[in-house]
């Protein structure tokens, strides 16, 4: 795993974490839960990308009305 990703996952795992009350013993749960969350965002962002990349590219000039 890359030390990047580990700090993303920790932030956003501490993050839920707190918004959970701050429960004892439950410090897997959270970082299984985050690195799920950004599991899927990068899904979602490669997602984006591949659509953009998809899209023709307008012709130059003015509007065709």
């Amino acid at each position: 795993m890359h030390a990047q990703q580990e700090v993303e996952i920790r932030d956003r795992a501490y993050a839920l974490w707190q918004e959970e009350g701050s429960p004892e013993g439950r410090d897997q749960e959270f970082w299984y839960r985050a690195e799920q969350a950004l599991a899927e965002q990068a899904d979602m962002d490669s997602s984006e990308q591949a659509a953009e990349a998809s899209q023709p590219t307008p012709p130059a000039g003015p509007p065709m009305h």
